[in-house]
């Protein structure tokens, strides 16, 4: 019995100076933050509002732009009673064909209009069509050269120009949150904010393994943010481990 109850308090003393990852031990983990200031740009939209087809002459055309240098157009009107070709053949450009009789309304145009440009392939926009005015969004953002309702009797606005995504410098960025893991946990335990030089440190660690991280925003999908991490060990007692950079997006 006596025996039993020595090996039962040594296994609870060996137990209670087992140490785990976490607070309580003397070593360190460091390291730099560095962010770089990240703006979303807009798309292009473009609204073209259609005439009837008795203010059409055979032969007018109107130009649409795109980000894509190798995906411009134009968009010219045909009329069947005409024995000569409508076709403009204009250089570097994707024609566009659209059949028309003068006695079609400004609904009928539209249509046709956005029927005809529907049969590409690989449109690097979006089309949307409400009564007579075709609404057309950039796939992406960036900077597209305006429309032009060039010879047809059309308007051709631009609702919102476009502009790319921009980049600020990086730099070491203060105050920012930096989180660590303990282990094998699935979320953070702690954190730390960065100091004016963007530096960081979690002090007063046990050996074990940790995951460092900052919050990154998604350069793709507004609103979302990633993590940008680092697992670490340390190995010993007084240790001082440098994570490194971590470079971010905000």
């Amino acid at each position: 019995m006596r025996q039993s109850f020595i090996i039962l308090s040594l296994l609870i003393l060996i137990t209670s100076c087992k140490k785990i990852e976490g607070p309580g031990g003397t070593s360190a983990i460091r390291g730099q933050l560095n962010g770089q200031d990240f703006s979303f740009g807009d798309k292009e939209i473009t609204t073209v509002s259609f005439t009837t087809g008795a203010t059409i002459e055979h032969g007018d055309y109107w130009l649409l732009n795109s980000t894509d240098s190798s995906k411009l157009y134009y968009i010219y009107y045909t009329n069947p009673t005409w024995i000569s070709s409508a076709d403009p053949q204009l250089q570097g450009r994707i024609g566009v064909p659209v059949s028309f009789n003068y006695s079609d309304s400004n609904l009928e145009i539209a249509q046709r209009t956005l029927d005809s440009i529907q049969q590409l392939s690989g449109l690097p926009f979006s089309l949307t069509l409400t009564q007579d005015i075709l609404t057309i969004t950039s796939n992406v953002t960036g900077e597209v050269v305006d429309a032009n309702d060039y010879s047809t009797p059309f308007t051709v606005d631009v609702s919102n120009q476009g502009n790319p995504n921009t980049l600020g410098n990086t730099f070491g960025r203060g105050g920012e949150r930096v989180y660590i893991i303990y282990g094998q946990n699935a979320y953070s335990t702690n954190s730390v904010r960065t100091d004016e030089n963007g530096q960081f440190s979690f002090e007063g660690l046990q050996n074990g393994t940790y995951t460092i991280y900052a919050l990154s925003e998604d350069t793709l999908q507004n609103g979302k943010f990633n993590r940008v991490s680092k697992t670490v060990q340390i190995t010993d007692k007084k240790q001082i481990i440098d994570s490194g950079e971590f470079s971010v997006f905000f």
